[in-house]
């Protein structure tokens, strides 16, 4: 039989004419994308006091590597990522329910965080657990598994990260924790270093990541370094009419600062535009926003060339400001009580999306979800989702809102469904919007905590955003307008006097202990024996940083093993 008008070649080749080529091969992944997670048969240390340990693989997703390319002027930039989702177990406590925090942790070696100088690698989200009885599930892991496939993993000391790159380590990396049992927080504030004089610096603009923090007075514009804590210029304000100042913000991509001013405070308000870099005004609007007192606004950058201002007034008129380089065009208000309201309590910034942007408002007891067009027009609104007491303060948390209300409670809300997932009570109430020191939203960078201090109070509040748990620190000093930084744990605040502070969490340095306080542990927690049972007799002063043992050597031959270098002598009746 004769072929013909085929072209037949081996398989493998897939061109039909020319020189024969093999089949696309994708490459095999750099990264090492699987590694044991079962921890069965594994000695788990015990720990007590203090520790740095490394961490044993409890549980791992599928990690995913992710490669994108995007222009930057006329060169293609390469970008890779190999995001890993974990949990580490480090150490069971020797004492159940003791209180345990994280004080250092690292990877292959390299510290990626620190509680004692408030650094967090960039990208860094984790939550640590300390093992108690009422510990709860881990939401990364609830998210992938499923609420019914996990545990609480209660009695242990670990870490969940959530999304870690690796793809810088080839491989995922070996993890050690420093532990501190019963170390307790305490507030550090630090003044800012400032120029001569007595600058009333207020109004204050943190521009987090870019290190950055303005601040405004009657006649000035200063600008701080985050990092550094201190003063770094100075521009003169240009002489104005106007006796009243609101809304403060700064456009990344514009470089440009924005506020509104007003002679009479009760209307009139312009929009004024200002260079980032000398202060300069660039463009004022002589539209004003609204006919009563300006409460508050939001700043969004929807382009490179286009920013939005969104706020509302005393009178619950919402407007819309569009932002470019050298123009501010009031693009939207509304008539007073907008869209039938009588109380607007929070506005917070939402994703953007293509040429629209979302906010979200406090109004009333519904969360209210309002699309504007990268015109400044107002697209749509709908109501995500309503409560039984009015609302106080939102924040837009991985496609999640999470709210509280006037009830001293916080909920967390699916961004898409309007579904409720949780709603517990919190030790403390968001006062309402003209009395509060809570800065805006848009002027915090929330990373897994909400952190509060009430008007005139002295005990700090940090609330899960995830579980709506909180935590709290005592010893804290009243002040004025405060604004957090979930990426590095650190707040600041304005003063009377005119200069910023910072305030940073200071762990408890896990101080010396007596060697009588962990023997007494160690036989009752670990041996069994009722505290009655157990009596350290004589004069034993000697002190420890901690202790790291495995139990399961049996508590008197561990006991007896500490003693020893101490000459201390063991007795049982």
């Amino acid at each position: 039989m004769a072929i013909g008008g085929f072209n037949l070649r081996p398989i493998g080749h897939w061109n039909f004419g020319g020189t024969p080529t093999a089949p696309d091969v994708p490459e095999a992944s750099p990264i090492q994308t699987t590694l044991p997670t079962s921890a069965y048969g594994q000695t788990i240390p015990v720990v007590w006091g203090k520790c740095r340990l490394p961490s044993a693989y409890i549980w791992v997703p599928p990690i995913l590597t992710v490669t994108s390319t995007h222009m930057e002027w006329w060169d293609q930039i390469t970008t890779t990522t190999s995001d890993m989702s974990c949990r580490l177990r480090f150490a069971r406590p020797l004492v159940p329910n003791s209180t345990w925090t994280l004080r250092k942790l690292y990877a292959n070696g390299k510290l990626i965080y620190d509680a004692t100088q408030s650094y967090r690698q960039k990208g860094l989200k984790f939550r640590a657990f300390d093992g108690k009885s009422t510990q709860g599930r881990d939401p990364t892991m609830v998210a992938e598994e499923g609420e019914n496939n996990v545990s609480a993993h209660r009695g242990y000391l670990d870490i969940v990260l959530t999304d870690f790159d690796i793809q810088g380590l080839g491989a995922p990396p070996v993890f050690e924790g420093e532990w501190i049992q019963d170390g307790a927080n305490a507030h550090n504030y630090d003044i800012y270093t400032t120029f001569a004089g007595t600058p009333n610096a207020r109004n204050l603009i943190p521009v987090w990541d870019q290190s950055k923090l303005y601040g405004f007075d009657d006649t000035d514009i200063f600008l701080y370094s985050i990092p550094a804590a201190k003063q770094y210029f100075t521009f003169d304000r240009e002489p104005d009419i106007y006796n009243y100042y609101r809304a403060f913000r700064y456009s990344r991509t514009l470089d440009r600062l924005f506020y509104f001013a007003s002679a009479s405070g009760t209307g009139d308000w312009d929009a004024v535009l200002c260079d980032g870099s000398t202060g300069a005004v660039v463009a004022t609007s002589g539209d004003s926003a609204t006919n009563s007192s300006l409460v508050d606004g939001c700043l969004v950058d929807v382009s490179t060339s286009t920013a939005l201002v969104v706020g509302f007034g005393l009178n619950e008129q919402v407007f819309c400001y569009r932002l470019t380089a050298d123009t501010v065009t009031r693009a939207y208000q509304s008539t007073a009580s907008w869209q039938g309201y009588s109380d607007l309590q929070c506005i917070t910034p939402g994703p953007v999306s293509g040429s629209d942007a979302v906010f979200y408002l406090c109004a009333d007891n519904d969360l209210v979800k309002a699309t504007f067009s990268s015109q400044g027009t107002l697209k749509s609104t709908s109501v995500l989702a309503t409560f039984a007491d009015a609302l106080r303060y939102a924040v837009y948390d991985d496609g999640d809102l999470v709210v509280w209300t006037d009830a001293a409670t916080v909920s967390r809300v699916n961004g898409t469904t309007g579904a409720v997932e949780f709603t517990k009570s919190v030790p403390y109430q968001i006062e309402a919007i003209g009395s509060r020191d809570l800065g805006p939203p848009d002027l915090q960078r929330f990373v897994d905590e909400l952190y509060f201090l009430p008007v005139g109070g002295t005990t700090s509040y940090l609330t899960d955003l995830d579980l709506g748990t909180t935590r709290s620190i005592s010893g804290a000093s009243s002040t004025a307008s405060y604004y957090f930084d979930g990426q590095t744990d650190q707040i600041i605040s304005e003063t009377a006097g005119g200069i910023p502070r910072r305030l940073t969490f200071v762990p408890g340095g896990g101080e010396l202990r007596l060697l009588t306080d962990l023997l007494t542990d160690l036989m009752v927690y670990g041996g069994g024996f009722d505290p009655s049972q157990v009596a350290c007799e004589g004069t034993i002063d000697d002190l420890i940083d901690g202790a790291v043992f495995d139990i399961t050597a049996g508590a008197r031959d561990i006991a007896r093993a500490i003693c020893e270098p101490y000459s201390i002598a063991i007795f049982e009746r």
